[in-house]
């Protein structure tokens, strides 16, 4: 509720503060209607799917450096999409259907050059693995750039993570997936503990490892997709969010997968602030501010993580 009201309070313009939120009058009540309150919205629910991508992808992998971003869903996500800006007679579906495809795409390649049809997740090359494809999905996306000026700079634009644009069709066409993907997380929050135990504790229980793994991935690869078609591939929120929900909730995915819900949203919101408040009047990209902060971070655990051996 916090980072709510101070993304609500913050923007371009300055007359339209805090005190404002509480006796608006007829313009800030425009403002913060029609322009803040969906963009805060957006922010809440990337910060719900990135999370969540995030948390699935390191409860099937059982590894804790795993994230859309770092296994290349995120970019596999933006090159399904930029393929649609390119050639939308071809492929004949919607933006948010074909970063989806895209998604679960580099999702499932990473996963298998890291040995996930032997039944065994290598977590070295899970990390390597994700590095090449989300390297060869950015070098694809970075090639549309030369196709058309006028597609270079929506593409430009919308890689950075910028949702100043963002209204309330956008909340609405987000929320469609939000919503599922939190009811189907919750469903799968025993699979993932079982996982945690191990493959073959899990198999043990009558569990089986591959189709909690591929039901993980689909799941993290969609609320992904979804997210990186409205704002762009945005890095490292589905890395932190779930580490931050562990050090509160502990390791039941029972209990993560809410805290991760609020937790996400309410980082994303106070990303969103800070992106509007750091350089006033301006506003920085909101997936900027993210990798700001989630960068370090990343640096900081893989420094100290076991998972590396």
């Amino acid at each position: 509720m916090i980072a709510g009201v101070f993304s609500l309070s913050t923007g371009g313009r300055s007359d339209v503060g805090f005190a404002d939120l509480l006796h608006p009058n007829d313009i800030a009540r425009t403002v913060i209607r029609d322009i803040r309150a969906p963009r805060a919205a957006i922010a809440a629910l990337l910060g719900i799917n990135l999370g969540l991508a995030g948390l699935a992808l390191q409860a099937v992998t059982r590894n804790d450096l795993a994230s859309p971003s770092i296994l290349g869903i995120n970019q596999g996500a933006a090159l399904g999409l930029c393929l649609t800006l390119v050639w939308p007679h071809v492929f004949g579906v919607s933006p948010d259907i074909m970063a989806m495809v895209g998604g679960v795409t580099a999702g499932a390649l990473t996963l298998t050059i890291a040995g996930a049809l032997q039944g065994n997740v290598d977590p070295m090359r899970l990390i390597l693995g994700g590095v090449a494809v989300a390297a060869f999905s950015f070098a694809m996306v970075r090639f549309t750039y030369t196709l058309d000026d006028d597609l270079t700079r929506a593409v430009i634009r919308w890689t950075v993570g910028d949702i100043s644009g963002m209204r309330w069709p956008d909340v609405q066409r987000m929320t469609i997936f939000t919503l599922p993907g939190i009811i189907i997380a919750l469903l799968l929050a025993q699979q993932f503990n079982l996982m945690a135990l191990g493959q073959a504790a899990a198999q043990g229980v009558g569990v089986d490892p591959r189709i909690t793994l591929l039901s993980g991935t689909v799941l993290a690869a969609g609320l992904a997709g979804v997210a990186v078609s409205v704002a762009g591939p945005i890095a490292f929120a589905g890395l932190v969010v779930p580490h931050l929900a562990r050090m509160v909730a502990g390791t039941d995915y029972r209990a993560l997968v809410p805290v991760t819900v609020l937790l996400g949203a309410g980082l994303m919101l106070v990303t969103d602030g800070l992106s509007k408040w750091l350089i006033a009047p301006s506003e920085a990209p909101i997936g900027v501010i993210a990798a700001l902060f989630g960068a370090p971070w990343f640096l900081w655990h893989t420094l100290k993580s076991k998972a590396l051996g």
